[in-house]
């Protein structure tokens, strides 16, 4: 009797176990997306652009229905996007970053290219433009590369091809971040 008991137990453990490791597997390809990514901007050369449909492991789907609620999106899946890091401009990144995102409602949004791009990531959204290097200077669409933190790449004086100096930005995106910082201890 006692060794049926011992054997039972141990089927719910194992059982149990099994049950932790399946909602895990489940869980944590979500977190990839969901999770708060380290804020950088780099320059770069996309290496690999991969789509997913939802329901592949790290794509799951933006919203879950349940009682009482409908669930609607538009959104086929999600995109991965590796980039070789050339030069890193803000916050940190190793040799090679991975940028995740949902597809939107007009399709995939990242570059398949073999020229370089600037890509930013804050709060876990992904923003890219092509980079034009002009003399010693690098230059971006403000159409492709909308914003670096809080400041708007279209607030930014465009030369006569539409572009914007990246350098120029992050300047302003330095002073935004040092007059944040400076109202935080109350010296603004």
């Amino acid at each position: 009797m006692r060794l049926q008991q011992l054997n039972n137990t141990e089927q719910r453990g194992t059982a149990m176990r099994h049950a932790t490791a399946l909602f895990l597997a489940l869980l944590l390809p979500g977190a990839c997306l969901t999770a708060r990514a380290e804020d950088v901007v780099l320059t770069g050369h996309v290496q690999k652009v991969t789509l997913l449909p939802f329901g592949a492991d790290g794509c799951p789907p933006t919203c879950k229905p349940d009682a009482g609620r409908v669930c609607i999106h538009n959104s086929p899946g999600c995109q991965i996007m590796e980039v070789r890091v050339d030069k890193v401009l803000l916050g940190e990144a190793g040799p090679v970053r991975i940028f995740r995102s949902h597809i939107g409602e007009w399709g995939p949004t990242f570059r398949v290219a073999s020229w370089p791009i600037v890509v930013s990531e804050k709060d876990g959204e992904v923003s890219w433009s092509d980079a034009t290097l002009r003399g010693d200077r690098l230059y971006i669409d403000p159409k492709q590369l909308h914003g670096i933190g809080d400041v708007n790449a279209r607030d930014l004086a465009a030369d006569d091809d539409g572009l914007v100096p990246l350098d120029a930005m992050l300047d302003r995106v330095r002073q935004a971040d040092a007059r944040k910082q400076r109202r935080s201890i109350g010296k603004e």
